[in-house]
């Protein structure tokens, strides 16, 4: 962020006194962001524990937000950047016209595909400028904070921003490819970082089809997306158990009572026989003695 307000102050500067200096460019911008979050994922284990999750939070925001400053002044239409934890992909449209048809951003473990209709936004708003960028990382293994144990990544984090203002309810969805870190034996959930939780939540997103391999998830905002091991099954489990229990003891319910049942009516009937049984032979004995 400091380098990002010194190159608006040399830009200034510029226009009001003069050049003062080279100022930065978004390439140089971008390529300190890149070595900033690879800092951060060397030194630091990027966990949503109890008390993470405002880290986490506040981690993918400002790289977000420092993505939305550095694209409008990157001087080329595309913008690659791979290190060995972070790997950045950003693409521009600079046109009076705002563009149409799909866009499609691919790292290494991870794929992108919307159309610049969604990047770009509202027609009638349109700057004359549209950018979407994939930015992924490759440590941070963002956990969740009630069961690490269980709920894990199986992918890694992405962040996607564009230019669109309106990014919490989209018209078309966006799409989301990702590939498999481990093996997962059950359906992974397509997640996306809910700030306002600090957790993992499938809200607006859902699976689409998946493999061994793959993934691919549809989500109708953007955000910070990943792939969870253990959200999906830990609640299938609780389900099952519980619907387990219950016809358990239903079973040993309907068990007891028809036991109970089974004695009462063989009580019955034993009492029955022998009151009919008793009433008859006092007849056949008075009946002889006439």
């Amino acid at each position: 962020m400091s380098l990002v307000r010194e190159k608006c102050l040399s830009l200034r500067n510029s226009s009001t006194s003069g050049p003062s200096g080279p100022p930065l460019g978004g390439d140089v911008l971008l390529k300190e962001l890149i070595n900033a979050t690879d800092h951060v994922q060397l030194s630091h284990q990027i966990n949503s524990g109890p008390h993470g999750s405002s880290d986490v939070t506040s981690f993918l925001e400002t790289v977000e937000n420092v993505i939305r400053l550095i694209a409008p002044q990157l001087t080329e239409k595309t913008a690659r950047i791979e290190t060995n934890y972070t790997e950045a992909n950003i693409l521009v449209n600079r046109n009076n016209t705002q563009p149409k048809g799909p866009v499609s951003l691919t790292s290494e473990n991870a794929q992108l595909d919307t159309t610049w209709e969604t990047v770009a936004g509202d027609q009638n708003n349109y700057p004359g400028f549209a950018f979407v960028s994939l930015v992924s990382f490759k440590n941070v293994h963002i956990l969740n904070g009630k069961s690490p144990q269980t709920q894990q990544l199986i992918s890694n984090a992405v962040i996607v921003s564009t230019g669109n203002p309106n990014s919490t309810n989209l018209n078309q969805p966006v799409n989301l490819t990702f590939r498999h870190l481990e093996f997962a034996d059950k359906d992974p959930d397509c997640v996306y970082w809910s700030e306002e939780n600090g957790t993992w939540s499938r809200q607006g997103c859902n699976l689409v089809i998946t493999n061994a391999t793959h993934t691919l998830c549809s989500c109708n905002h953007l955000s910070s997306f990943s792939l969870l091991k253990g959200l999906q099954q830990e609640k299938v489990m609780r389900t099952h158990g519980g619907q387990h229990s219950r016809v358990i003891w239903a079973g040993i319910l309907v068990k007891l009572a028809c036991l109970v049942l089974s004695l009462t009516t063989a009580l019955l009937c034993h009492f029955s026989s022998r009151r009919r049984h008793g009433g008859r032979n006092h007849l056949y004995v008075n009946f002889f003695r006439k």
